[in-house]
């Protein structure tokens, strides 16, 4: 019996909250809201279960290895790298996302600025707060859920969810895909695993004991987030007929007023759930690399300014690629040392096969439809 597992749940779900609520919206509204319920309970459960091969590989090996490191020890050089690219990269279009929304947020406070010197304003913020942090992020994750849900309760009670049905279809066969890359961007939450062995671990021998208990708490954490991005979805339909890629430029008919409160939510959100972002980047970066302090914070600063400049920000497509790519490359990875690590049953093993076809489909058509498109 695995105890704290509302502590448990709770630390999943902090994992798994982020931005990635403003590609929602569209994404439900676009394909219709009977499928994309569907992707939610399908990658809900997918990405549990992927969580739970994880526990149970960190036990196997005791912890002596996280992520990167089995993949360097299973995969050699190849398998470092592939994960290493996967990480930052996908992390590094995080805060992409980040910029993309925060220039919206701005000019939502600052009518009548220039998109690009809100997108510069944005950046100087986030590059002060990632400079000058030097590691000083304690309890910020918790902070930055607290802005994110609140932004979240706040759109639905605030605005005519009731109707949010009536504008948008059961079904939309042409965006039936539409929704991949998007909810598997704003359901990954693996990194939380590594926080939930810690809590575990002294009950736990060579794997054992992180079975079906353990699952349920994962997808009970994973859903908790899931339903305050329907609640925020619902919020966002039901007062606008046509939602927007990213919902915030689609919210120019709201009051003033609502739009001015979301806008100061949502930086300050963007400013804290950035730091512990930075934090696993800088980790990455001068861990595995040794990068310097001073090299790796340069990295995360300029390398998202660079490629918003360059054109990359539509936060659908942002989101849709870290998620569909980069985000399934890496749960690619969780499955295969997991499959080097444990001993399964045959069934377990047909399980983790089917598991791997959906990230790898997801990579394929996220590849296709937003880049090679």
């Amino acid at each position: 019996m695995v105890k704290n597992p509302l502590i448990i749940a709770a630390i999943v779900a902090a994992a798994t909250i982020g931005m990635g609520v403003f590609a929602l919206p569209y994404v439900i509204q676009a394909s219709g809201w009977v499928v994309a319920l569907g992707y939610f309970v399908a990658l809900i459960a997918v990405v549990s279960l992927a969580h739970v091969i994880y526990l149970r590989t960190l036990g196997a090996v005791h912890e002596e290895e996280r992520l990167l490191g089995l993949a360097r020890n299973y995969f050699g050089a190849t398998g470092f790298w592939i994960g290493f690219f996967a990480i930052v990269i996908g992390l590094l279009l995080g805060f992409v996302a980040y910029l993309v929304l925060g220039a919206q947020f701005i000019r939502i406070l600052l009518p009548g600025i220039p998109a690009s010197a809100a997108l510069m304003l944005c950046w100087l913020l986030l590059a002060g707060l990632i400079w000058g942090s030097e590691g000083r992020i304690a309890g910020l994750e918790a902070t930055g859920v607290a802005l994110v849900s609140f932004a979240i309760l706040f759109i639905y009670f605030s605005g005519h969810a009731g109707a949010a049905f009536a504008n948008m279809p059961l079904a939309a066969p042409q965006n039936f895909f539409l929704p991949f890359g998007a909810v598997l961007f704003s359901l990954a939450g693996w990194t939380s695993v590594e926080q939930v062995y810690e809590l575990v671990r002294p009950k736990v021998k060579n794997g054992d004991g992180l079975g079906a208990g353990m699952l349920i708490i994962f997808i009970a954490g994973t859903a908790f987030t899931g339903l305050l991005y329907w609640l925020f979805a619902l919020g966002v339909i039901g007062t606008t007929a046509h939602v927007a890629t990213d919902t915030i430029s689609g919210t120019f008919g709201w009051p003033i007023w609502r739009r001015d409160v979301l806008a100061g939510i949502g930086l300050a959100s963007i400013a804290v759930v950035s730091l512990p972002l930075a934090r696993e980047i800088r980790g990455a970066l001068e861990k595995d690399l040794a990068w310097n302090s001073i090299a790796s914070r340069a990295a995360i600063i300029l390398i998202p300014c660079a490629a918003a400049l360059s054109g990359l920000n539509d936060l659908l497509t942002i989101v849709s690629v870290a998620g569909g790519v980069f985000i399934s490359t890496q749960y690619l990875l969780i499955i295969s040392v997991g499959r080097r690590t444990l001993t399964l049953a045959t069934r377990e093993k047909i399980l983790l096969d089917a598991l791997s076809l959906i990230f790898v489909c997801a990579a394929i058509y996220s590849l296709y439809a937003f880049i090679v498109r």
